[in-house]
């Protein structure tokens, strides 16, 4: 039987190797988005709005007359930070400030898109950056009734950016934020 199996066995040897092995292209996590439901969030000074049910609001520390706000998605691992600041006669600069702050992606972005806001009878008016590819920040907003209140948004995620991987999540987050522009009513 030995015998048999010599001849036989660098054959066999010689047949195993074939081209080298190719790893399979890394895999990423599959994301279960919640339903979208949204419950009513009011500040007693500011504004109100809906925000989906999934998300977390935490309010930081004031400082001079701003007021900084946190919506805070755990699961997805993401916030939206908002800033909001009374208008005075500072309009200019903080619509200024906005733009230049969307400006700083275009370095890494692939394309930024602009949408405007423009709801007279609730007197909310801004812009909404819609910025693609790898970058810090894949959404930036403003909104204003221009005489009294700035509302200012810029999400971010837990993790390093990457478009592909996080684009459900941001195309989420888009439509979140999008409802929340459509029922904001200022105080």
């Amino acid at each position: 039987m030995k015998q048999l199996l010599r001849p036989i066995l660098p054959l066999v040897l010689l047949s195993a190797c074939a081209s080298d092995p190719v790893p399979k292209p890394r895999g990423y996590f599959r994301i279960d988005l919640p339903p979208q439901d949204y419950v009513i969030w009011t500040d007693s000074a500011t504004f109100s709005t809906e925000l989906p049910s999934y998300a977390k609001v935490g309010i930081r520390p004031t400082r001079n007359d701003a007021r900084w706000f946190d919506v805070r998605f755990p699961k997805q691992r993401a916030t939206v930070h908002l800033t909001w600041s009374p208008v005075g006669d500072q309009l200019e600069d903080l619509i200024e400030d906005a733009h230049r702050f969307k400006s700083q992606h275009q370095a890494m972005a692939a394309k930024i898109e602009s949408k405007r806001v423009l709801r007279d009878s609730a007197r909310v008016f801004g812009s909404v950056f819609n910025v693609e590819g790898d970058v810090a920040s894949p959404l930036v907003f403003y909104f204003t009734d221009s005489t009294d209140n700035f509302l200012y948004g810029a999400l971010y995620f837990d993790a390093r950016p990457n478009a592909d991987s996080l684009a459900p999540v941001t195309e989420r987050i888009r439509a979140d934020m999008q409802h929340m522009a459509a029922t904001l009513a200022w105080k």
